[in-house]
């Protein structure tokens, strides 16, 4: 099928469900509109992830469009799912029929398939983004219908062949001159004792949260604690040192890196570009069985941070291990040092030289 003739000046962008494939793909949006000021956006994304807030505070449009996840075990769900990625499809394609965009970029997430298969058959270009060390089903679902893959570790050349190009990990230039102003915090501060940033992702952590409140009078004895939870996933805890919030725009995380001595997350691609930007020692607890475990083991490996598994937060683990590290200026010198050999941070001109083709 021949697409008509597109705007020459509109991308559209997809992804979500979590947020950490959504910051990178902003930084890309940053740089593209900072070099043409012509060039503008729209984000499809789902109803319900955090990703909305994090596209409509950068003045993105969004539209939700239909998500289902294909898992790769029975469950009943799968059939509903599969209902909702069909319906996702012709939402998809109707949504590119109306805007006539001139590319498409995913995020590479579920709710991108149905769209990137709607723009292969109607003759949009298409680029996914594969940020994990271990390609997802997603981006196996997309590979074939894209034109071109921008990849962040150069191991990924040898799943995607010849549509691979190794950009690296987008950061949005804000974040070299973003300045520490800790106003920007829903708290008070007092910048007089160490600080230790405690966050699980957009969708929060469960096992890292209950660690957290498990031993939160001993971390504060230790250091000022700034507690991200995920939404619906916080409590209220009235204690001297800790600072807690469900969610944190990307302004208000940003602050909260630099502020931050030590920073415990997710091993989610996202959340390591930021720490690898940042060069930030860190200690990464990746979600089980999951692509972020071979992130975790890649930081680990390159002696960029320190890996703790699930099962290593119980009995104390969490609060030794941040302990250890606030005591060793040293390690932690090295570990924020190694994030730029594990981590290449992608070159404007590199990114501009993939996109702009397109344009």
């Amino acid at each position: 099928m021949n697409y008509r003739k597109g705007n020459d000046k509109l991308v559209i962008l997809t992804g979500g469900g979590t947020a950490g494939s959504v910051t990178p793909l902003l930084a890309i949006a940053e740089i593209i509109s900072n070099n043409d000021k012509e060039v503008h956006f729209i984000w499809l994304g789902t109803a319900k992830g955090p990703e909305r807030q994090l596209v409509e505070e950068v003045k993105i449009p969004f539209v939700a469009v239909a998500a289902g996840k294909l898992r790769r075990y029975w469950s009943w769900h799968n059939i509903v799912d599969i209902i909702k990625i069909i319906g996702g499809f012709f939402q998809g394609e109707y949504l590119l029929i109306k805007y006539r965009p001139k590319l498409v970029v995913s995020a590479g997430s579920f709710v991108s398939v149905p769209i990137a298969w709607a723009a292969k058959i109607l003759g949009i270009p298409l680029i996914i983004e594969q940020l994990d060390y271990r390609p997802g089903l997603a981006n196996k679902l997309m590979a074939k219908a894209a034109d071109c893959i921008v990849v962040t570790f150069a191991k990924s050349l040898q799943d995607y062949g010849s549509k691979a190009v190794w950009l690296g990990a987008p950061v949005s230039p804000e974040l070299a001159v973003m300045s520490d102003d800790i106003t920007l915090l829903p708290w008070k501060i007092s910048q007089q004792r160490p600080v230790v940033l405690i966050m699980g992702g957009g969708t929060g952590a469960l096992a890292l949260n209950e660690a957290v409140y498990r031993e939160v009078d001993k971390l504060t004895q230790l250091a000022d604690i700034i507690h991200i939870t995920g939404r619906g996933k916080g409590q209220i805890i009235k204690q001297e040192g800790y600072f807690s919030a469900e969610f944190l725009n990307h302004r208000q995380i940003m602050t909260a890196y630099k502020l931050a001595d030590i920073v415990v997350a997710r091993a989610g691609l996202g959340t390591m570009i930021e720490l690898a930007a940042l060069a930030k020692p860190s200690i990464l607890v990746p979600l089980p069985d999951s692509h972020q475990l071979d992130n975790a083991k890649v930081a680990a490996q390159g002696e960029a941070a320190i890996m703790l598994q699930e099962e290593d937060l119980v009995n104390g683990g969490l609060i030794k291990t941040i302990e250890d590290l606030l005591l060793d200026s040293h390690k932690q010198n090295e570990l924020g040092h190694n994030w730029s050999k594990v981590i290449k941070v992608a070159q404007e001109a590199e990114i501009l030289e993939v996109f702009k083709k397109y344009f």
